[in-house]
């Protein structure tokens, strides 16, 4: 608790497919623009320009940023099955093009996956002992 959770997303890339009939094609192609976590504490939402950065336990913490972090208040201990319940969605932007020429942009779509998280609690204890 009080340490950032980092989000990412390992797979974000343009995804393209190609469709044929009777000598005619169409071809689509999905972009990921942005992605928004809710972390399952309260009612609370991250938003991510991207996908997120890769915590590298290579390097120390304060060598490394990223724009897609939640900091939990609490632990996940009180939570039903002592996990919180994160949801990810991605949104897409897309394109399409035909053989003749013809295309255009595609309505938003949205695709999303839920997971759980466990937050643990760890506590310090300080004080002045005697010598």
């Amino acid at each position: 608790m009080g340490v950032p959770e980092w989000f990412w997303v390992t797979n974000w890339r343009s995804l393209s497919g190609r469709a044929s009939a009777g000598g005619v094609w169409v071809e689509v192609t999905a972009v990921p623009q942005r992605m928004t976590i809710k972390p399952g504490e309260g009612r609370q939402t991250v938003r991510c320009p991207g996908p997120g950065v890769a915590y590298d336990r290579s390097k120390p913490v304060a060598a490394q940023r990223t724009d897609c972090s939640y900091t939990y208040l609490r632990s996940s201990a009180q939570e039903r099955g002592g996990a919180y319940r994160v949801r990810v969605t991605v949104l897409w932007g897309g394109t399409w093009r035909g053989s003749d020429g013809s295309g255009g942009a595609l309505p938003p779509l949205s695709r999303s996956t839920t997971f759980r998280l466990r937050v643990a609690e760890a506590q310090a204890l300080y004080g002045q002992g005697r010598p």
